[in-house]
C-alpha cells in the first residue's frame, strides 16, 4: 500500500477537566510543533499539521528518521530543558539559530506501517504497531515513543501543574484515528492558552510596550487584548524585526482599541499566548507571550473555548 504523502491531523477538544471512567488513558501534553513523520524507502519527510513541508528546518530529526521503516507516525518536535519539561521559546530559538541537534521528536501515534493503514484500528494497536515500529530507531536520542497511563486524568493534571508542565491529552483507547477535531482526544491545561493573530502593537519603531492582539469571527478579526509580558530583549527585537514590514495605516481589527501609540500591521503573524483568565466583555487578563506560530495560517485562529468533558467519559455513579 503506497502511503500518502499527508493526514490531517487528529486534533484534541479543549475541555475543562479530564474525561472520567474507564477506556481512557492520559499522554503529556507537549509545547512544541505538531508533526507528521513519512518514512518511504528510506526518504523522509516532516511535515506541519497543516501538511507543509519542513523538513530542512529539523535534518538531525530528518536523519534518525532514515532508520525507520516505510511508515507515517505523528507527534511533536519539542525542545526539552534540563529539567525535562518542554519549551517553546526555546524550540523557537532553536530553529531561528538553525541549532536543531538536540531537538526531539516525541512519537505518539502511528498511521501506516508494515505495508498497512492503520487508522481504523483503535489506539492501543496504533501504538502497538508505533513501537514495533520504533525498536528500528536504536536508543535514538532524538527519536522518543510516548508512553501513555491509564490512571485518573484528574490526578495526573494536578501532577503536571505542580511540576510546571503544559497539561495533559487524554484518549480513548478502543477509539480509531479520526482526522479533524472530535471527543476522542481532548485536552486538559493547567493554564488557559489561546492562537491568537498579532494586529498591532504600543510602542514604537523600536520599542515594543504591548501585542495587540485577535482571533476571527464570522471573518472578521476581533479584538481581544493585550499581551504585555512574556519576551525579554531578544524576544522583543525579534518581533519587531517581524512587525516592523508589516505596518499599515488602517486596523485590521473590526473593533480597535485607541491609544496614541498604536502601530497597525496585517493580520499575518500567529502567537501562542497564555492568560490568567478572559474579561466579561472578551479580553485577555494577565496574557503572556509564549512564541510565534509559523505552522499555522492567521485565517485559521479562531476563539478556543473550554468544552465539558464528553458525557459518554464521564464517570458512572
Amino acid at each position: 500500500m503506497s502511503i500518502p504523502q499527508f493526514v490531517e491531523p487528529q486534533l484534541a477538544l479543549l475541555v475543562d477537566a479530564p474525561p472520567q471512567g474507564p477506556g481512557w488513558v492520559t499522554e503529556v501534553k507537549f509545547d512544541g510543533y505538531r508533526m507528521q513523520m513519512r518514512v518511504a524507502k528510506g526518504v523522509v519527510r516532516l511535515r506541519t499539521r497543516k501538511g507543509l513541508d519542513w523538513t530542512a528546518r529539523f535534518p538531525e530529526i530528518a536523519e534518525a528518521g532514515r532508520a525507520l521503516p516505510d511508515c507515517l507516525l505523528d507527534g511533536e518536535i519539542c525542545a526539552v530543558g534540563l529539567n525535562g519539561k518542554t519549551d517553546f521559546g526555546a524550540l523557537q530559538l532553536a530553529l531561528s539559530e538553525g541549532k536543531t541537534g538536540k531537538l526531539v521528536f516525541f512519537l505518539f501515534d502511528c498511521l501506516f506501517a508494515a505495508g498497512r493503514d492503520l487508522r481504523a484500528l483503535p489506539l492501543k494497536d496504533r501504538k502497538a504497531a508505533l513501537k514495533l515500529v520504533m525498536a528500528h530507531a536504536k536508543g535514538s536520542r532524538r527519536l522518543r515513543y510516548v508512553t501513555h497511563s491509564a490512571k485518573p486524568g484528574a490526578d495526573l493534571l494536578e501532577d503536571a501543574c505542580v511540576a510546571g508542565r503544559e497539561g495533559i491529552i487524554s484518549k480513548q483507547l478502543e477509539a480509531p484515528y479520526r482526522s479533524g477535531r472530535g471527543e476522542s482526544w481532548t485536552k486538559a491545561k493547567c493554564r488557559p492558552g489561546q492562537e491568537v493573530v498579532i494586529g498591532g502593537w504600543r510602542g514604537g519603531a523600536k520599542t515594543l510596550r504591548s501585542l495587540l492582539v485577535g482571533a476571527f469571527k464570522d471573518g472578521k478579526l476581533a479584538y481581544m487584548g493585550r499581551v504585555g509580558t512574556g519576551y525579554g530583549a531578544a524576544t522583543a527585537a525579534m518581533l519587531l524585526a517581524k512587525l516592523n514590514p508589516l505596518k499599515q495605516a488602517a486596523p485590521a481589527f473590526a473593533d480597535p482599541p485607541r491609544a496614541s501609540d498604536i502601530n497597525w500591521v496585517a493580520p499575518k503573524l500567529v502567537a501562542e499566548i497564555e492568560y490568567e483568565n478572559v474579561t466579561s466583555d472578551g479580553l485577555f487578563r494577565q496574557a503572556a507571550f509564549k512564541g510565534l506560530r509559523a505552522d499555522k495560517p492567521a485565517k485559521t485562529v479562531v476563539p478556543e473555548k473550554a468544552a465539558k468533558a464528553p458525557q459518554r467519559a464521564r464517570a458512572r455513579r
